[in-house]
């Protein structure tokens, strides 16, 4: 008979039973926190995003553009850093020493500075929004520029002497906030509110409270030039002093129990408003 084929090799036998794979090992460190010292430079490292930094000691180091998302900073000592163009959302710099460090331009939103000194420091252009400086020291800060800056909470906060210009604060929390001498200009506080704040000798330079809460506060003493009040709650509000130039508009404000004794009204309808007040 013609020559069979060969007969077909047997199956392969089974691969002994095995535990399932062990996980890679861990990759080293990140580099860049060989470079965690006071005058370092990250030019060439920047990413810390999600490091624990609590109270290194990074005063005079260059940190801009570098990302520090999530990253805890918690008591560092970060005098003198900068941190232009840091991405550094949701990060945490609580009771860090932030004395004269510059943040221009830097993306901190949902970060949190509570307790943090921040004297001299720079916020000009930075994006802040919800950001939380609960009783931070803030006095002689630059807070300049900021457009993209709702629900910033500042409770607690001391912005004595503090210049505050072209910004947007929509919706922000004032409470319990030093403004004692603050210079603000152009500053847009739609919707915020304010209750115990300290506005001894502040002035407003064409800054708008539209729909803003400032029921019960003591406004004693403010000027008021240029600007807009637009359904603005005073009620109970005390503005003993207080002078408001002709270019303030004050439209529907709620004024029931607030009282305007020697209020100068200079060019300036006083009551466009329900005249409650006395």
């Amino acid at each position: 008979p013609p020559h069979a084929p060969p007969p077909s090799p047997p199956p392969p036998a089974p691969p002994p039973w095995q535990p399932w794979p062990k996980p890679p090992p861990s990759p080293p460190p990140n580099p860049c926190l060989a470079l965690v010292r006071p005058r370092s430079n990250f030019e060439r490292c920047r990413y810390l995003a999600h490091a624990k930094l609590d109270r290194s000691l990074l005063m005079f180091s260059n940190l801009n553009e570098v990302t520090l998302s999530s990253t805890s900073l918690v008591a560092a000592n970060l005098t003198e850093a900068t941190f232009q163009q840091a991405v550094a959302h949701d990060a945490a710099f609580d009771f860090a020493d932030c004395d004269d460090a510059d943040f221009s331009g830097a993306d901190v939103r949902r970060s949190s500075f509570r307790n943090a000194t921040l004297r001299e420091a720079a916020f000009n252009g930075a994006i802040i929004h919800r950001t939380n400086f609960s009783r931070a020291d803030l006095r002689g800060a630059s807070l300049i520029g900021l457009y993209q800056a709702q629900s910033v909470v500042l409770d607690g906060a001391n912005l004595q002497g503090t210049a505050i210009s072209n910004s947007w604060l929509i919706r922000a929390s004032l409470v319990g906030t030093n403004l004692r001498a603050a210079v603000v200009d152009d500053v847009n506080f739609r919707e915020s509110l304010f209750r115990g704040v300290d506005f001894a000798g502040a002035t407003f330079v064409d800054s708008r409270f539209d729909f803003a809460d400032l029921s019960g506060e003591k406004l004693d003493g403010v000027v008021f030039e240029a600007g807009h009040l637009a359904w603005t709650d005073l009620s109970g509000a005390s503005l003993q002093m207080a002078t408001f130039t002709a270019s303030v508009g004050l439209t529907q404000i709620d004024a029931r129990g607030a009282d305007f004794s020697g209020a100068v009204f200079e060019g300036a309808t006083p009551f466009p408003f329900s005249p409650e007040g006395r």
